[in-house]
């Protein structure tokens, strides 16, 4: 995945920490899928990453996740899926039809896909068999269409044309913004583009200038509303910023926070984790590695321009102890509740999934609590990731343990009382 190739300028594990309160209610928790459960057109769901890839299953607010699998006893050997309630439907699997021709061939490489609220999905996938390798491909109801692909032109960029896709994103109007690498004559330029209705366009590139001096250099991944505002992290060259956190829209990007930077709680920003979360209101939330400040990590959310603290490394968590490390990357509901993994040192379950507030901090659920599917969580696998709706429901993985210990599946926590 090309986005988790830029961590080693941008993304990095961080710690977390505690607003105002703490509670360690238990939330109502739902099964989406396990392994070794029945899978749509036959066989059975296998595991629910590649490799050590993080798992990111994004819900919206009817209770809808999106997930990728890799199958078992099945014609296919990995797909996309819908879960809605107890039924899941395929949304595209391996040897499926393309939209321009061939077959799906693929997912693994780019397995996270995007959902929006009337439950379509957006994907990379690769393909064989037909004009192209690979796409950026999207559901309109029971429609599926190319939204971009490899070998095509990549506009604005003359003589380019688009070599890798990956990573898209996905808002309620239908809109797909997705990172690409263009090829032009023997030279790449990494970018990030915008499908809105009949238009693509590129939002910025690589060697375009930075809006507080030198050039864009690397992007991570991007994240999109329904404004069509996109915000994304980004390393930069020369005599400006080493890197921040932007927002880009009309044709217009601005840095909201950069390198160097004052913190809110002292120090100064250093690096930014690679995926940032935006929500419909412009809120922006993003872990940083800090410098000469009290903590060496913290999580922050920006809103009306100005950054504050969610939760710092040391902070004490929910049902005792402190927040010792941090997930990669956290996620943002419509009305600013920050998602997120952490590890716990001294007290409570030693990792877990959690929910920040301007006023409160609430663990959802931590090793060794009890699952919808039987027995106890034993481990979230090597890079927990939780992912929240606009309605503030929130999902994430979970996987055995290296002895074999605990459940492989992927769980929904109702913050509400009902799905």
């Amino acid at each position: 995945m090309r986005a988790l190739r830029l961590s080693a300028l941008l993304a990095f594990v961080a710690a977390v920490g505690l607003p105002l309160s703490v509670t360690a209610e238990s939330p109502i928790l739902h099964r989406v899928v396990v392994a070794g459960q029945a899978a749509p057109g036959g066989g059975a769901f296998e595991r629910f990453s590649i490799e050590a890839l993080p798992v990111v299953a994004p819900v919206n607010s009817r209770g809808q996740v999106a997930f990728f699998a890799t199958l078992l006893r099945s014609r296919a050997s990995e797909g996309f899926f819908l879960a809605t309630g107890t039924r899941i439907d395929t949304i595209a699997a391996e040897g499926d039809r393309a939209p321009e021709g061939g077959t799906f061939s693929g997912f693994g490489r780019h397995p996270v896909p995007a959902l929006n609220e009337a439950g379509n999905v957006a994907f990379a996938a690769a393909v064989s068999g037909g004009k192209t390798v690979e796409g950026i491909f999207a559901t309109t109801g029971r429609r599926l269409r190319a939204v971009a692909v490899v070998g095509s032109a990549a506009p604005s960029i003359a003589s380019g044309t688009f070599a890798n896709l990956d990573a898209p994103a996905l808002n309620d109007r239908g809109d797909v913004a997705f990172l690409a690498t263009v090829r032009r004559g023997r030279e790449s330029v990494e970018a990030i583009y915008l499908s809105s209705g009949a238009t693509l366009s590129k939002v910025v590139a690589q060697g375009d200038p930075a809006p507080a001096g030198g050039t864009f250099a690397g992007f991570g991944v991007p994240a999109l509303n329904d404004s069509g505002a996109l915000a994304f992290a980004a390393v930069v060259e020369g005599r400006a910023v080493p890197g921040g956190v932007f927002v880009a829209k009309g044709g217009r990007t601005r840095m909201l926070v950069g390198a160097g930077d004052e913190s809110p709680i002292g120090g100064i920003f250093a690096k930014f984790s690679e995926r940032v979360a935006l929500n419909s209101a412009g809120a922006v939330a993003f872990t940083s590695l800090l410098k000469d400040a009290p903590v060496a990590q913290a999580v922050f959310v920006v809103e009306g321009g100005r950054p504050r603290k969610v939760v710092a490394l040391g902070d004490g968590a929910p049902g005792g102890g402190v927040f010792s490390h941090f997930g990669l990357w956290p996620a943002l509901s419509a009305d600013g509740a920050v998602a997120f993994t952490a590890s716990v040192d001294g007290g409570g379950p030693p990792a877990g999934v959690f929910v920040a507030t301007p006023t409160r901090i609430e663990r959802l659920v931590g090793i060794g609590d009890g699952l919808a599917a039987g027995g106890r969580l034993a481990s979230f696998g090597l890079y927990p990731i939780a992912t929240i709706s606009v309605a503030g429901d929130v999902t994430f993985a979970t996987a055995p343990t290296a002895t074999g210990e605990g459940v492989e599946g992927i769980f929904y926590s109702s913050r509400s009382k009902t799905r």
